[in-house]
């Protein structure tokens, strides 16, 4: 008898404790990444967050962000245009950065982490040289 007492009167304490604490409210974090889009003189800026999930690429963050043509060149995949911002071969392209630093995988195949911030930047051509030419320049 004494012993139910003694576990009825935990209970009672507890039950409150349990019942206050479960009523909180927990916003589960959300992981995203962000998509910056510098379109040089063409147009303004923007800025798109993207919904984070496992093997997300960096090109697929930028089709979610945006409209997004490519070409496929041999193994290499070039981005061509964004939001109608056309490249011109050997003119302008468009290039990306994760978090401020040069990746060394295409677009195709850098996988983001939440809380990435990729940024691409429409400026000078100065790849497609070493696309059509790949003995000079080594």
């Amino acid at each position: 008898m004494k012993t139910r007492i003694v576990f009825l009167s935990v209970l009672l304490f507890l039950l409150p404790v349990v019942t206050f604490a479960g009523g909180k409210k927990v916003q589960p974090t959300k992981k995203e990444v962000i998509v910056e889009i510098d379109y040089g003189k063409a147009q303004a800026p923007k800025t798109v967050k993207v919904a984070w999930f496992p093997g997300i690429a960096v090109l697929g963050a930028l089709q979610e962000a945006a409209e997004t043509e490519t070409h496929p060149v041999g193994s290499h995949v070039f981005v061509t245009a964004i939001d109608q911002v056309k490249g011109e071969r050997g003119k302008m392209a468009w290039y990306y950065r994760i978090n401020g630093q040069t990746p060394k995988k295409l677009a195709l195949y850098q996988m983001l982490k939440p809380g990435d911030t990729v940024s691409w930047r429409y400026v000078e051509d100065v790849c497609s040289w070493k696309v059509d030419n790949p003995s000079k320049g080594k």
